[in-house]
């Protein structure tokens, strides 16, 4: 049967891989629901075993390892656009506490609320009240990036983390796919995850700029599985489907 499996994906065009999880990724494979899913990587689509959210594969392993290995536990994390599951379990089971906001919480408490963030108000937290503040995979949804990244600066402690991640349409493969269609990588008409605002690395650096942070570093999602150590800001935007961005004051 296994070997059945195999042929279906050589003729689907994917290649297999076994991910090199340190071993913090490994112990959270043993509690958290994670699958094989397909990925793009410097135009080539793989098949590996990653924990299960709604991201590229090794976006969410590259900001867990980064988290730790900068030491950054039991400090407060706020979750824009969480979800209401898996992600914050796992960043509660990594020693953060979690606060998150989202349109589809159901069941509000103090730490999960019900938060439309196209909405004008502001977020309803206190100035300088996170460690680090979770943007994964939501800026692309947003109508006003600009405002979110100043919330953002607003909420977050003085030595606190911004953490960006959102489709890379930079990278070879959706360059490829803007040639023949005029639509880049998950940002057609009927995309089923409404995104809405493609935002260049460019951008993100101006928005940055001009809101009165830094960005520290950038790292590619598919760069966990192939080159965790890649520094070349070409490479990781030709090559990755998504790209994670380290913000600070």
């Amino acid at each position: 049967m296994k070997q059945v499996f195999k042929k279906i994906l050589r003729f689907l065009n994917l290649i297999i891989i076994s991910p090199k999880d340190p071993e913090g990724i490994k112990k959270l494979k043993k509690t958290f629901q994670h699958n094989e899913r397909s990925f793009v990587y410097n135009g080539i689509k793989y098949l590996v075993d990653c924990l299960y959210c709604h991201a590229s594969p090794g976006v969410i392993e590259t900001i867990i390892t980064e988290l730790t290995s900068n030491k950054t536990n039991g400090g407060k994390i706020l979750n824009l656009g969480g979800g209401t599951g898996q992600v914050s379990s796992i960043y509660e089971s990594i020693g953060f506490n979690v606060y998150n906001l989202d349109i589809d919480v159901t069941q509000e408490d103090n730490k999960n609320i019900k938060y439309d963030l196209n909405q004008e108000t502001q977020i309803p937290f206190p100035d300088k009240s996170f460690d680090v503040i979770l943007c994964q995979e939501i800026i692309e949804h947003i109508e006003n990036p600009w405002k979110l990244l100043r919330e953002a600066k607003r909420l977050l402690k003085d030595t606190g983390t911004i953490i960006v991640t959102t489709p890379n349409i930079a990278s070879l493969q959706s360059k490829i796919m803007f040639l023949f269609t005029g639509y880049f990588k998950w940002f057609t008409p009927n995309c089923f995850n409404y995104h809405i605002n493609p935002i260049p690395h460019w951008e993100v650096d101006l928005i940055a700029k001009k809101s009165g942070l830094i960005v520290r570093s950038m790292k590619g999602s598919g760069d966990y599985f192939f080159n965790r150590n890649n520094k070349t800001s070409k490479k990781i935007l030709q090559k990755n489907e998504s790209i994670i961005y380290f913000i600070t004051k």
